[in-house]
């Protein structure tokens, strides 16, 4: 499957991006969303698909890496 830039690299979803809809980028929801840190995004587990693309992850994606993010620094402190 080829992925244009409207496509999320890990779901394959619509990533909304309002870059690649024609707007300008203070219009899209990346601005007011948390991000998890660059290294979970790094991770081996995501090179390969996220990395390699010329797509933005969709807000779905990145409220999930969020989370689990936020799950290992809790286990990691317990």
């Amino acid at each position: 499957m080829t992925l244009d830039a409207t496509t999320c690299p890990l779901c394959q979803s619509e990533n909304r991006c309002a870059v690649q809809q024609g707007e300008s980028i203070e219009q899209c929801w990346c601005l007011s969303q948390p991000f998890p840190a660059k290294t979970v995004l790094d991770s081996e587990k995501l090179a390969s698909s996220v990395l390699d693309s010329k797509s933005c992850l969709c807000q779905a994606c990145i409220k999930k890496l969020k989370l689990e993010e936020e799950s290992q620094l809790y286990k990691q402190i317990k």
